[in-house]
């Protein structure tokens, strides 16, 4: 029996409901219904009734509470006799991410400084595939919905928009975006399908390039190659980009801290997760 079962467990027992329990856990309600029904089918037995109105503790339920309380009790003492300052979390912690924004890395900068002792890795991927594949600790994903089967912990929000270099744009009509060469994202990737946002804003696109790679296309848009929904977070200091059309064609998107549920009670990603929601804001994230 996981003691991260127990800890959904005693959640929803204190609250009474799914959101409320997923809110002190940072993680979508539907990670805590798939938690309550994964301890149930090992128990064999209902925690909880289900009404209109929340979760109510079954007999069972009750009887379980008394026993997780002590467990939690000792948990809490445990961790308080080793757990006291950031020197004492080492180990090794992977980060893969889809952003190489100057915020993020000055985030990790910050970290290393705040934990000594956590020895970080981080790569930059370019599609969903890729970062599950890398089996990173954390991964950083700009998406509007995180995987579901991960916990997700929003810390910040940026928005796509329409971005061609000076050099490519020089001569052209940019009132007339349907003349203009576009590169797209496939279905795959982390980021919004973007040819749906193209179609939904030109009837016509002339796509010149479709990648599953958001790396891939911001490099040739860098380089002059035509126009694409870029993050805005992306093309800070990007001097050489121009937007275009900002109040017409534009798409909110979602930053996220994700990770498995296993490692919930993992001390280098509660670390992680703990300093990145605490300091976002300070470098910038809205």
């Amino acid at each position: 029996m996981l003691w991260s079962h127990l800890e959904f467990f005693l959640a929803t027992a204190r609250h009474g409901t799914l959101s409320a329990a997923a809110k002190e856990l940072d993680v979508n309600h539907t990670t805590v219904a798939r938690r309550i029904l994964a301890l149930e089918k090992e128990l064999q037995v209902k925690l909880f009734k289900r009404k209109n109105t929340g979760y109510i503790l079954s007999e069972h339920g009750i009887s379980l509470l008394e026993e997780v309380r002590q467990i939690e009790e000792m948990v809490n003492q445990t961790k308080s006799k080793f757990i006291s300052t950031p020197e004492n979390i080492v180990g090794k912690l992977s980060i893969a991410r889809t952003t190489d924004s100057n915020k993020f890395n000055l985030l990790l900068k910050k970290f290393q400084d705040a934990f000594p002792n956590i020895e970080l890795s981080s790569y930059v991927g370019t599609s969903e595939s890729q970062i599950k594949s890398y089996e990173a600790d954390i991964s950083i994903l700009t998406t509007r919905y995180p995987p579901q089967d991960m916990v997700a912990k929003k810390i910040g929000t940026t928005e796509m928009h329409i971005y061609g270099s000076k050099e490519y744009l020089k001569g052209k009509n940019i009132n007339d975006i349907e003349s203009l060469d576009w590169l797209s994202f496939r279905n795959d990737s982390v980021r919004p399908n973007t040819f749906d946002l193209i179609r939904r804003s030109v009837k016509n696109p002339n796509i010149k390039f479709a990648s599953d790679s958001y790396i891939e296309i911001l490099g040739l848009a860098l380089e002059g190659c035509g126009v694409a929904f870029l993050a805005d977070l992306d093309m800070e200091g990007k001097n050489n980009m121009k937007m275009i059309a900002p109040q017409k064609h534009f798409q909110e998107v979602h930053i996220w801290l994700v990770f498995h549920p296993d490692l919930v009670n993992n001390l280098r990603v509660q670390a992680f997760k703990n300093f990145f929601v605490e300091q976002a804001h300070l470098v910038g994230f809205k």
